[in-house]
């Protein structure tokens, strides 16, 4: 019984990535059946498409743990599925989580973490913006191409696999380090505080919450004066996407016999 409740709870949180990477209303919202036949015959997929690339790519783990997680939304963003009560976390790129865009009565209902940091954020426009520089077909990418691993027109479905997860660990490489650097400079503002009121920040610390994400001191490190944190993440997340296809590329190919 047990089994089957985690089996339906990744199939339903399998099912909100497929909508919400081809743009379709949250199941709370429209049900399944009530979606158009062709629309709802390709909910599901993602399933196998996970299991053919664990069982095809021959590549270290550690370069798939991106996908598989954005498929659960269970990469450690404060407001995701997994984390639906902790407090959001304003993106550095400073387009996520600043309050809402208003446009004359009404207020625009804000993007998932997810939405965001892996397809709205700069950091993964700069990732995708890379794909499409080098993309031979017609068109830019979609997000349902990326997130979902449908190789678009020009490429063969085997470099796409690859080029998929190298670039969803790339966009998350960009964001952690957009992420520490943006926290280095609240930390430098709270010192600078601290220096002019040390009480007033001593009672601060005392009341701050607790940190969600656990970050290696080499990740808090503010950028050089003069380089904005947003575009070095961007310039990282670019870097660690061609390292990783570099270093596919050199596991060369398997021989056979």
């Amino acid at each position: 019984m047990q089994l089957d409740d985690v089996a339906t709870r990744r199939a339903d949180l399998h099912e909100d990535f497929e909508r919400a990477a081809q743009g379709l209303p949250p199941r709370a919202v429209v049900r399944r059946e009530d979606l158009p036949a062709a629309t709802a015959a390709t909910l599901g997929a993602i399933r196998d498409t996970l299991a053919r690339l664990w069982q095809e790519v021959r590549w270290e783990r550690r370069h798939f743990e991106t996908l598989w997680r954005l498929a659960i939304d269970a990469v450690r963003l404060p407001g995701n599925s997994h984390m639906p009560l902790a407090r959001r976390e304003p993106c550095g790129c400073g387009q996520h989580g600043h309050g809402g865009a208003v446009a004359g009565a009404h207020v625009a209902a804000a993007p998932t973490p997810r939405q965001h940091h892996f397809w709205d954020c700069a950091v993964a426009k700069a990732v995708v913006a890379q794909i499409n520089a080098h993309n031979p077909g017609p068109a830019p990418i979609s997000q349902a191409q990326l997130w979902l691993v449908q190789a678009p027109p020009g490429f063969q479905q085997c470099v796409w696999d690859v080029v998929v997860m190298a670039a969803l660990a790339a966009t998350e490489h960009g964001r952690v380090r957009l992420r520490g650097m943006t926290r280095a400079a609240a930390a430098l503002e709270i010192q600078t505080a601290a220096a002019a009121a040390p009480e007033a920040a001593v009672a601060g610390a005392v009341e701050a919450e607790p940190d969600l994400d656990e970050i290696p001191p080499t990740q808090l490190t503010p950028p050089q004066p003069g380089v904005h944190p947003v575009e070095l993440a961007c310039a990282r997340a670019v870097a660690d996407f061609w390292s990783r296809l570099m270093q596919f590329a050199q596991l060369g190919v398997p021989q056979k016999g």
